[in-house]
């Protein structure tokens, strides 16, 4: 197994799905609780105490130690922390070492009209699978 550099590992705890990341747009300049944050975007309030607030998720404590987010601080560190990050080409995500590693023993296959790419990790062997065309039939 190679080494690697830390800062290229994608942050998977913490991800949001494409409708509480539309929620976020709902968050307001003001203080919020950890519940409230929650309960905004619908996730449990653990993830809030447990992934984001020890990954770095700007917080203040009042004089009682209650914890108060910033709800504009907050969409801003998320988006900046769990940026979607584009794969060269060739690569393929591997869940193992979480990051974009380039395939090897690639094999590009066709099934009706999906054109995907397969291969394997080189760090630690997982079978990669990356779609590279997808022609549907669109309605018009």
């Amino acid at each position: 197994m190679t080494d690697y550099d830390e800062t290229e590992v994608i942050l998977l705890k913490g991800r949001l799905d494409g409708k509480q990341r539309n929620r976020l747009k709902r968050l307001l300049d003001m203080m919020y609780k950890p519940r409230e944050i929650a309960d905004e975007i619908g996730v449990s309030v653990d993830r809030v105490y447990m992934v984001w607030i020890p990954g770095g998720c700007p917080h203040e404590r009042d004089e009682r130690a209650n914890i108060w987010i910033n709800g504009k601080a907050f969409k801003q560190w998320f988006e900046v922390t769990y940026a979607k990050r584009p794969l060269k080409a060739g690569e393929g995500f591997c869940r193992t070492c979480r990051r974009g590693v380039v395939m090897v023993d690639r094999i590009r296959q066709n099934k009706d009209r999906l054109t995907y790419d397969l291969g394997k990790c080189p760090n630690c062997g997982r079978g990669l699978l990356r779609i590279v065309n997808n022609h549907r039939k669109h309605n018009d």
